[in-house]
């Protein structure tokens, strides 16, 4: 069953990419094996870049894929998430690589990265291009996670690192079968399961469901969860329509009670624990004919719902024991039985709500489960109908954009990143956008709130009163406008990037070449390096910054909107796209970075990701904003200028 598709993508992107492109092939003739690298791009990564991978867009693959020679990195992939930037790296092997392999693998990326940091030029030329196209810098270094593909078995091992993860094409067969599913939920595609010796099982007959109550074997399901450990980048396949991930097991006390029942009275296992819950497509109990006894379980396309705590647990549990040679504990894991629940749904709605009630037991909350919450239907309804503009905001994980009415670039977002932007745009609280994403929807244990405070202050709205947090208090075009300025910060971040690589790099061939002062030469990288820094982390101050000058003269542009039309469609060879971008790249955000630039230098330097972290930052931000405001005219200037330019 497995290897078979990828090996087929394989041939397919050799056969399609050969030679291509033609100044640094990333597939070179006569290696096809080179294609590799294509085919992680497609299964692990075509929905996040946005493109298929196809000839077409060898432009864009080729800033993705490292071609060789490549210093040990076959891939460099960058995600953005607010103002933070995080990277995959990631070398190909179509072999089978040992343990050992695998780690010097890892060493090898982990030096490259090492070197590039130091200085670009210590690594091959084309790696140097493709990190360059990113944003990434010291800053970033930690938000590195390393990967090793290959056609072998290993995905663990002794000692390897939280960031250091091993994937198989096994693994990478599962992610390719989900792609043609209408709901492109990651699911396992099958596996069976013996009964336990004493036969404890339950048929549960209904009409319209077919369900199962039986006992699994905690080895069993150590070995399943092994198989898929790294399958769904970092989060395990396994738990594929689960609500969460399982718990970090360092920091779980449930996770070292499970350890010492297993280490201590395995029997006892099915006594303390609450079991799980697998949902699949189709289920199938055998039993034999001479004593009725089930003899196997058969379940195809599932995940557990409920329970990747029980089951990672049991996997960590296993590969500690394999990778120590501890036979003992791997005869006392085959003594642990688990309660399992296994339900064959196939309506959608009936499965979605199925896994929320099982996780309701937990006092954990998550964006999913406030997805039903009437303030969030009705603000999805409310920006997506009526009169344009035509805003989608994705309340649920997965949710698909719909093909009418249309929608720009700038007009589809999450709710946690709209809430992000109302903090900053409409609150003036850059601070709070970065600080409380993480918590923005997690229950508060007062029922004063409808989540929580934070939560309260973006997205309130009640049948019974009528208070309302800030979203509902704005109006379309407003919620448009800041959408649309937070796509504007985006596209001028980029162009303001290139500038200072392009002035890091003068000043480097000057050092090279001796000319000039070096001293002032090596000042001035700092400087771009700093303010480089600044540009890409400061998104959320940018954002705060055009709506406090937009207050500040409220009375400029007021029922003025951007000209989508000539933005996204470029009407009449205009240069309205470029001329608004590097408007807003050269005045809005060049004032923030020298504002924040200047309050790094007057803290006494270090690193803009860590200065951004203060919340005394984003009080030092304002008073120095509204300096500049106060001193003179040209803040007002600037804003009245782009009002009139590039409004209609």
């Amino acid at each position: 069953m497995f290897k078979n598709n990828i090996k087929k993508l394989i041939e397919d992107f050799y056969r399609n990419f050969a030679g291509l492109p033609n100044d640094k092939a990333i597939v070179r003739n006569n290696i096809p094996e080179d294609a590799f690298t294509l085919a992680i791009l497609k299964v692990m990564y075509s929905e996040m870049l946005g493109y298929d991978i196809i000839p077409e867009n060898i432009e864009k693959i080729s800033k993705v894929i490292v071609a060789p020679p490549d210093s040990g990195i076959d891939i460099f992939i960058e995600s953005e998430d607010g103002d933070e930037y995080y990277y995959d790296v990631i070398q190909a092997k179509y072999s089978k690589l040992t343990e050992e392999e695998i780690r010097g693998c890892f060493l090898n990326m982990k030096e490259s990265i090492k070197q590039y940091l130091k200085n670009p030029n210590n690594v091959q030329d084309n790696l140097k291009y493709v990190i360059s196209e990113t944003n990434f810098n010291n800053s970033f270094k930690k938000n590195c996670t390393y990967y090793v593909y290959h056609n072998g078995t290993v995905n663990c091992g002794k000692n390897f690192k939280n960031n250091e993860k091993i994937i198989t094409i096994d693994e990478m067969e599962v992610i390719l079968g989900s792609l043609t599913k209408k709901d492109h939920v990651l699911k396992v595609p099958y596996a069976e399961f013996t009964a336990d010796m004493f036969n404890n099982y339950i048929i549960y007959e209904n009409a319209s469901d077919n369900a199962l109550l039986c006992n699994i074997r905690g080895y069993d399901l150590a070995v399943l969860c092994n198989k898929y450990i790294n399958s769904s980048m970092g989060r395990n396949i396994l738990f594929g329509q689960n609500l969460r991930d399982s718990l970090d097991e360092k920091k779980s006390k449930t996770y070292e009670a499970m350890i010492k029942t297993i280490n201590d009275e395995p029997e006892r296992f099915w006594n303390y624990n609450n079991g799980i819950t697998i949902l699949c497509e189709s289920l199938d109990a055998h039993r034999e004919k001479n004593n009725g006894q089930v003899d196997l379980i058969e379940i195809t396309n599932f995940s557990i719902i409920n329970g990747a705590q029980t089951t990672n647990a049991l996997g960590v549990y296993l590969r500690s024991a394999l990778i120590n040679h501890e036979v003992d504990k791997i005869e006392r894991l085959k003594k642990v039985y688990v309660l399992v629940r296994i339900m064959e749904v196939n309506n959608e709605t009936l499965s979605g709500n199925i896994s929320i009630y099982n996780n309701l037991q937990n006092p954990i909350s998550s964006r999913d489960m406030v997805a039903k919450n009437y303030e969030q239907i009705e603000l999805q309804n409310m920006l997506m109908s009526g009169e344009p503009p035509h805003i989608f905001v994705e309340i649920r994980r997965g949710q698909k954009v719909p093909l009418k009415p249309r929608f720009e670039k700038h007009q589809r977002v999450t709710n946690e990143d709209l809430a992000q932007l109302a903090f900053s745009a409409f609150l003036q609280a850059p601070f709070k956008a970065k600080d409380k994403k993480k918590t923005l929807f997690n229950k508060a244990s007062s029922d004063e709130y409808l989540v929580n405070t934070y939560y309260d202050e973006i997205f309130y709205r009640s049948k019974e009163n009528d208070k309302k947090g800030v979203l509902f208090k704005k109006n379309k075009d407003e919620i448009d406008e800041a959408l649309f300025i937070k796509y504007l910060y985006m596209q001028a971040r980029n162009r303001m990037r290139k500038n200072y690589d392009e002035s890091i790099e003068q000043c480097n061939a000057h050092i090279m070449a001796n000319s000039g002062n070096i001293e002032q030469q090596q000042k001035m990288i700092q400087i771009s390096q700093r303010n480089k820094e600044i540009n890409n982390t400061c998104m959320f101050y940018c954002i705060a910054l055009y709506f406090a000058l937009k207050e500040n003269y409220s009375s400029v542009g007021e029922k003025h909107t951007f000209d989508y039309h000539n933005f996204y469609r470029n009407t009449r060879n205009s240069t309205y796209r470029d001329d608004i971008i590097e408007y807003f790249a050269e005045n809005f955000l060049k004032l923030t970075v020298k504002i924040m630039s200047k309050l790094l230098n007057a803290s006494g330097g270090g690193s803009a990701t860590n200065w951004l972290k203060k919340m005394q930052s984003q009080t030092a931000f304002f008073d120095e904003l509204m300096e500049e405001m106060t001193s003179g005219l040209e803040c007002k200037k600037m804003y009245v200028r782009f009002i009139e330019k590039f409004t209609i």
